[in-house]
């Protein structure tokens, strides 16, 4: 729960209640769309006595979790109403995230087997911003009009969290001002330049690397056993087996062959100096989180820890072991 003093209460203006009256509308239409299809199966399908007594049962509870859905939407917003009030955040953006959330669902045959049916994926994404780290749901219209180090206000309804109002108060200058400076190309000069790694810096590069390594071999394993168990059966089912075995063992090769460069040109790190303009994080139900910075020399994918350690605006320098193309380390640049 948000403590009080993080946000003003203020009362719901007439443009509010307007908004928040829509979605008794929405609801209203909904609710009828639903009501009128189980109606339908209830009095000329389920009649029929051809399906039994299961389907009864589960179109029954399908139409009461359909029914308190909508119920507890219909509350919220009149508790919205009723209250009469809006709580409004204003602060510095500190964070953003984009979560998608991947859901599946099997079609069945009428023998009630799906060994012949096929299933639907269905993606949801939905928009976070952190308000001096109180994350809020937004949409991506939203989402993209604001950029980390910004002043936003934001006003929210106190049950059901709908957005009643938006703004973007204030730019980040430094991010506004290096935005436009990079437009043109010509004026900005790419500050890198090559130099020999620290032995501490080496044993961290190699963990990393090996570490990359190890998950595609986590791949590529269960793929070779695959391959000799099954080496004698029908060639049709094992092309896919012999296309990821293929797709994998090449590339091993390159990051190989890529590290052994690494090691021949005497252990090599690449600095370039760039400034932060805006930070992702990327959460879904089936993937890992994804951490990410926008830079004025484009996106980069970095780690949790780089990734709380840069803030907007920031002028930092990214280390990145030479050949190899990885990131391992980010300083900043105080002199800026």
């Amino acid at each position: 729960m948000v403590p009080q003093n993080q946000y003003e209460i203020k009362p719901l203006t007439l443009q509010d209640r307007k908004k928040l009256r829509r979605q008794f509308l929405f609801l209203i239409a909904f609710g009828v769309f639903v009501g009128a299809i189980f109606f339908f199966i209830f009095k000329f399908v389920l009649p029929t006595g051809e399906m039994g007594y299961i389907p009864v049962f589960v179109f029954t509870a399908f139409a009461l979790i359909f029914g308190a859905f909508i119920s507890y939407f219909f509350w919220g917003t009149y508790i919205d109403l009723k209250k009469g009030v809006k709580q409004c955040y204003t602060g510095i953006v500190t964070d953003k995230r984009v979560n998608k959330h991947t859901s599946s669902s099997a079609r069945h045959n009428r023998g009630g087997s799906h060994a012949y049916g096929s299933s639907r994926k269905s993606t949801r994404t939905y928009y976070y911003i952190s308000i001096e780290n109180i994350e809020h749901s937004v949409s991506y219209k939203q989402y993209s009009q604001a950029k980390l180090g910004d002043k936003v206000s934001i006003e929210i309804s106190p049950k059901k969290k709908e957005v009643l109002d938006f703004k973007v108060l204030e730019k980040n200058n430094d991010i506004t001002d290096l935005s436009h400076h990079t437009i043109s190309k010509k004026r900005y000069e790419r500050d890198e330049k090559s130099i020999p790694m620290t032995i501490r810096e080496i044993e961290l590069v190699k963990k990393m690397f090996f570490k990359t390594i190890r998950k595609d071999l986590v791949y590529l394993i269960p793929i070779i056993i695959l391959l000799f168990v099954l080496w004698k059966g029908i060639f049709i089912f094992l092309i896919p087996l012999i296309i990821a075995f293929i797709y994998y063992s090449f590339k091993l090769l390159i990051k190989y062959n890529r590290y052994a460069k690494f090691n021949r040109n005497g252990y090599l790190k690449t600095v370039t100096k760039v400034q932060v303009i805006d930070k992702l994080k990327a959460t879904s139900n089936r993937n890992s989180t994804k951490f990410q910075i926008e830079t004025n020399h484009g996106n980069i994918n970095v780690s949790e820890h780089i990734y709380n350690q840069v803030q907007a605006s920031q002028v930092i320098n990214l280390h990145k072991a030479s050949f190899i193309d990885l990131l391992f380390e980010v300083s900043f640049d105080y002199d800026n």
